[in-house]
This record gives C-alpha cells, sequence and structure tokens, in this order.
C-alpha cells in the first residue's frame, strides 16, 4: 500500500518544479520583451529628439511669414466662423473706413433699446427659453450684438457680466463643471467675443509668434505619421479619441513638386515636399499647398479644391485622383487611391496644375462633400 502511494509526492514534486521551471521561462521571456519594448521606446525617442532639433531651424525661418490678421478679419472670423453674408457685413462695419451712413428711424430706435441693459437682458432670455432657438442661432445673436455695441465696449462689458450671473444661478446647482466648456448660450458666445476682442493686441504683438510655432511644430508632427483621410484619426496626436490605432506601414517620401506657369507648359523651380506613401491624393494636394506656404509667406494662387496633380512617370504624366478606374473595391467599400497605390517612389517629380487653365479630362470634385462619403470610401485596408 505504501508502495502503492509513494510515487504520488514524487509526481507533485515534479509537477511543481516543472511548472516553476515554465513560469521561470516565461517571467524570463517577458522580462526580455519589456526591455526590447523599452529599447524601441528610447531609440523612437532620441531620433524624435533629433528630428526635433534639426526641424526647428525650420520654424524659425519662417516667423517672417506668420499671417497675422488685421483686426476686422480676425474679429469677423471669430463672431461669424462659418462665413457668408454676416461675415462680409461684419468686415463692412468694424473696417477703418466706414463711410457712416444716418441709420433710419426703425435702426436709431432699435439702437436706443439695445442701449437699455433691462431690456437687451429680458430680450436674451426670452429667446433663450424658446424651443426652436438653436445653438447656431445663440452664436449669431451674440456676434450679432458684439458688432452692435462693439463702439461701447464698457456697456458691452455690464450686460455681459449680467447675463454671466444669471447663467451662474442658474447652472450652479445642476452641472457646474460643465458651464462655459461649451458654448450653448448666448453669453458664452459674448464672453469668445469679448476675450478675443481684449486679447488681440497681446496676441500680435507678444504671444502670437509662440503659439503659431506651436501650431506648427504640432501640424509638423502630427504630418509626420498616418492619418486617417475619412475618420481624420492620426497615429502622432495628443488625445486618445482621436488616435489611430490601426496604422498601415508607410515610408517617408521627399517629392520635387514643380508649379505649372501660365498654360504652355512652363515650370518653377522644384518645391520639395516631404510626403508618406500612405498619403492620399487630398492629403498630398493639402501638404504641398502648405508646404508652399510656409516656403513664400503666401497662399497659392488657386485653393486646395482648384488644384490637380500629375506624376512625372517614364516620361509622361500621370494624373493622381482620390477615385479612378483602378482604385481598389472592397464589398460596397472603394478605397481611396494613395502614392503607394500610384508606386510613387522617393525623388518622384510632381507636377501642380490649375483646374481653370488646365481643366482634366475627366473632371471629378472633392469627395468629401458627399453625404455618404465615410461608409462608402475608405483609406485603410480592413483588419
Amino acid at each position: 500500500m505504501l508502495l502503492a502511494l509513494l510515487p504520488i509526492p514524487c509526481i507533485i514534486v515534479a509537477g511543481v518544479v516543472i511548472y516553476r521551471s515554465k513560469q521561470r521561462k516565461l517571467t524570463a521571456q517577458m522580462n526580455r520583451r519589456i526591455e526590447d519594448l523599452e529599447l524601441d521606446i528610447r531609440n523612437d525617442i532620441r531620433q524624435g529628439f533629433v528630428d526635433l532639433q534639426t526641424e526647428r531651424a525650420d520654424l524659425m525661418e519662417n516667423v517672417g511669414a506668420i499671417p497675422f490678421l488685421d483686426y476686422k478679419h480676425f474679429a469677423s472670423r471669430i463672431f461669424f466662423p462659418e462665413g457668408g453674408a454676416l461675415m462680409t457685413s461684419c468686415i463692412r462695419d468694424i473696417g477703418q473706413d466706414v463711410v457712416k451712413v444716418r441709420p433710419d428711424e426703425c435702426c436709431q430706435a432699435l439702437s436706443k433699446l439695445i442701449r437699455e441693459q433691462h431690456f437687451l437682458t429680458c430680450m436674451v432670455h426670452t429667446l433663450e427659453e424658446q424651443k426652436s432657438f438653436t445653438i447656431k442661432d445663440k452664436c449669431a445673436v451674440a456676434s450679432l450684438l458684439t458688432v452692435a455695441l462693439h463702439s461701447d465696449l464698457c456697456y458691452l462689458t455690464q450686460v455681459m457680466e449680467e447675463l454671466l450671473q444669471a447663467l451662474l444661478l442658474q447652472a450652479g446647482a445642476s452641472q457646474p463643471k460643465l458651464l462655459l466648456r461649451r458654448t450653448e448660450s448666448v453669453v458664452e458666445k459674448l464672453l469668445t467675443n469679448w476675450m478675443s476682442v481684449c486679447l488681440y493686441g497681446f496676441l500680435r504683438e507678444s504671444v502670437g509668434q509662440q503659439l503659431f510655432l506651436l501650431v506648427s511644430a504640432l501640424t509638423q508632427q502630427i504630418a509626420k505619421g498616418p492619418v486617417d483621410s475619412v475618420t481624420e484619426k492620426a497615429l502622432y496626436t495628443l488625445s486618445e479619441d482621436w488616435l489611430l490605432w490601426q496604422a498601415q506601414d508607410f515610408t517617408s517620401l521627399k517629392l520635387k513638386v514643380h508649379f505649372a506657369v501660365g498654360s504652355d507648359g512652363e515650370v518653377s523651380d522644384p518645391l520639395e515636399v516631404s510626403a508618406l506613401s500612405c498619403d492620399t491624393v487630398e492629403q498630398l494636394k493639402d501638404k504641398i499647398l502648405s508646404t508652399f506656404r510656409a516656403k513664400f509667406g503666401f497662399c497659392y494662387s488657386a485653393a486646395l479644391r482648384d488644384v490637380r496633380i500629375e506624376y512625372e512617370k517614364s516620361g509622361s504624366f500621370v494624373p493622381l485622383e482620390e477615385v479612378d478606374g483602378s482604385s481598389e473595391v472592397i464589398g460596397d467599400v472603394t478605397m481611396l487611391n494613395t502614392l503607394k497605390h500610384y508606386e510613387v517612389p522617393d525623388g518622384a517629380s510632381i507636377k501642380v496644375l490649375s483646374k481653370k487653365t488646365h481643366p482634366p479630362v475627366s473632371p471629378q470634385g472633392s469627395l468629401k462633400g458627399k453625404q455618404h462619403f465615410p461608409v462608402c470610401f475608405s483609406h485603410k485596408p480592413p483588419g
């Protein structure tokens, strides 16, 4: 009986030894992987530091090309970011060369009414109580009030303070942490406009250059990695919500870009543009125009939608389009053409033409304007 039970402890001991041996091997393997990962991260950090040091000079060269807006265009873009007739009227009304016209009796009466603080605050509260009064309407009313009271910022400040007090009392008990985080009321848009007006001089004279360099550096870093043309998510981003988790393989390219001069085939001297093999045609256009603006300090004569590009291959030029007959179709989804799809190599020559002077044989507008663009088209292959 004892002889029959004797192998059991031996088996248990052997099992424990084997288990611990496997655990040690697994731990050692995990430690090696962690060390390799740390080494890769250190190498990426070193390379990133080197890139930042070498590209800092490029940013500093463009300080003189900072596109500062004059006050009326700055204010109009803040007040009416969507543009349109209101923006045009705003530029005319706050311009320095305004021809003063005597308003009619109705305008004079309205001007007197909005100068009554009690009436103005009651009007704003009444408008916001209307269910059909959308956020877009609230922003428009706030911007129109800012333009109307632009010459009397002291009175505008008093009105804004009273409306802010009412907003604090209303939202203080329910959602105090969300207060002023989103522009969902007239007074929040008023506050945005008021701060923009007051800070314009400080931005232009003191911190404008630093902010421009910061934004330029962030844009430059984002452009170094893939950016999904459909979802606009990026591999190199500061926001986890906009992180491109599954990035496709890519290589960096240096392209020689020539701009067509006139209609007789002449081209400009080459401009070196950095791109990625995974960039779509529209993304390449945007990088070309951005590099042009950073290099020369002014925008290219044609807008992005009015530009088409061609790739020089074996002595002939191949037009590059977002979607054409060679586009890959997977089910109901059409893959957007990339530089890798067209087999554009490093150092390739790209010609930029204006659609007005060089109309394409088969015109194609921007695909992003289509209603079902995110559903019908894809930038990255399904994985």
